[in-house]
């Protein structure tokens, strides 16, 4: 993605949950990642899929 994350926000999130003495199941990299976590939350999952499959040009 054009717009995503920066890596070195990514990598520093990896290294954090791989080190970490007790690692969360889940952890979101970056702000971009944390504000889709809540809106899959807040949206309806089919409206939620249906958007992430346009975005990333899939079969809708």
């Amino acid at each position: 993605m054009k717009d995503g994350d920066d890596p070195a926000v990514v990598a520093k999130a990896i290294v954090t949950a791989a080190t970490d003495k007790k690692p969360k199941l889940r952890c979101a990299a970056g702000p971009l990642a944390s504000r889709l976590t809540m809106a899959r939350h807040l949206v309806p999952t089919g409206t939620f899929d249906k958007r992430i499959r346009k975005n990333n040009r899939l079969p809708v």
